[in-house]
């Protein structure tokens, strides 16, 4: 099967498993009363963005079917996304909400109470190291790399206080990723990733569910980790430099009264939002 064929294969193959998984997930999440409120203050499943990895692993299995040397990016990917996952949905169903930023979850470590929100960074940061020293030759690369992953992981949780609103981010700079060129493995990983984001995308936009941390953290390792194995240093300094950016406007604004106040961002941020 050519290259092309196999993305097109596992991008629709996604696309049907996570049709398939979704309402199985949905249900096991409100039969276990896993629920949260949303922006709407409306009462609803928490935490559905767990079906990322089960979805995953059906979807690499294929992938290993046909390609041997790709088995080392899968169990990068999927390793690090797991532990998010785990991570994300303990956060999902157990965080204080009382408590909000790194500044705050610091600050309650610091006081002696450890938070969901700063297990997760800690666990977070741990990962995004291990795997930079899996995938970088020099000391400056090991620092660049690590911040990369930590600071993709926490965007997409950034982004995700509207429905779609991360799921249209990753598609976005999935395609972004691929104008730009990134390796064989991880186009093909990407593509099977971007058939979870459309199959999904039609429950987020009728805030029928939340994804929650479980997803848009799994999400968001994704991209860094196919960053730093895909990208040269100079894309990824200009990469680093504007998510540093991105996480500093964060800390002092709301970036849904950024995007508010914006007609284009607006306009994308609220497409699909009356599906039925």
């Amino acid at each position: 099967m050519g290259g092309t064929n196999v993305e097109v294969f596992i991008m629709i193959t996604s696309i049907v498993v996570t049709n398939l998984m979704i309402p199985y997930i949905t249900n096991m999440l409100v039969n276990t009363n896993s629920m949260g409120k949303n922006f709407k203050g409306e009462t609803i499943p928490m935490g559905i963005g767990i079906t990322f990895i089960p979805i995953m692993i059906v979807n690499f299995i294929i992938l290993i079917s046909f390609i041997q040397d790709i088995k080392h990016t899968t169990l990068v990917i999927l390793t690090s996304s797991s532990t998010m996952a785990f991570v994300g949905i303990i956060d999902d169903l157990l965080g204080n909400r009382k408590v909000s930023g790194f500044k705050g979850h610091f600050k309650s470590f610091l006081r002696g109470e450890l938070t969901t929100g700063f297990l997760k960074a800690f666990i977070g940061g741990t990962i995004a190291l291990m795997i930079s020293l899996i995938y970088s030759s020099t000391f400056i690369e090991i620092i660049i790399n690590t911040f990369i992953i930590a600071l993709f992981t926490n965007l997409l949780n950034l982004l995700d206080l509207r429905p779609g609103r991360a799921v249209k981010s990753y598609l976005f700079l999935a395609v972004l990723f691929l104008l730009l060129g990134i390796t064989y493995f991880c186009r093909v990983i990407l593509f099977s990733i971007i058939g979870y984001c459309i199959g999904y995308l039609p429950q987020d936009l009728k805030a029928r569910v939340m994804m929650g941390d479980s997803g848009s953290n799994s999400l968001g390792i994704s991209l860094g980790v196919i960053s730093v194995i895909s990208f040269s240093i100079g894309i990824k300094y200009i990469i680093l430099i504007i998510l540093i950016l991105m996480h500093f406007v964060a800390e002092r604004y709301s970036f849904s009264k950024i995007i508010e106040s914006n007609i284009i961002l607006n306009y994308i941020d609220k497409l699909g939002q009356n599906l039925k």
